[in-house]
């Protein structure tokens, strides 16, 4: 069977509210959108999970893109801790001290 074409996202968040509104079945809803009914069922599960998350704060961009800056910080603190970390126990070794 081909591929179904991708649908815009205004399609799918059309169908959605008509899902929700209860106007037809995901599966009348999927047969008209050339998708399977349970695919419709899975975008309105993400709708709402992502509604929520908007609700509690937790879907702004900006924070997406600080919480991505501050694992990159993190990393590199990671790498620096190992760096100190292996130099100490080289000192560690020259200067005869045991761990």
């Amino acid at each position: 069977m081909a591929r179904p074409r991708k649908l815009s996202l205004s399609e799918r968040r059309e169908a959605v509210l008509m899902l929700l509104r209860q106007e037809e079945s995901a599966d009348s809803i999927g047969r008209r959108l050339g998708v399977e009914g349970r695919t419709v069922n899975r975008w309105r599960d993400e709708f709402l999970a992502a509604g929520e998350a908007g609700l509690a704060g937790k879907s702004d961009k900006g924070e997406w893109q600080e919480i991505k800056k501050l694992k990159r910080e993190i990393a590199k603190r990671d790498q620096v801790i190992g760096e100190v970390t292996v130099a100490n126990r080289i000192l560690k070794k020259l200067s005869g001290e045991s761990d």
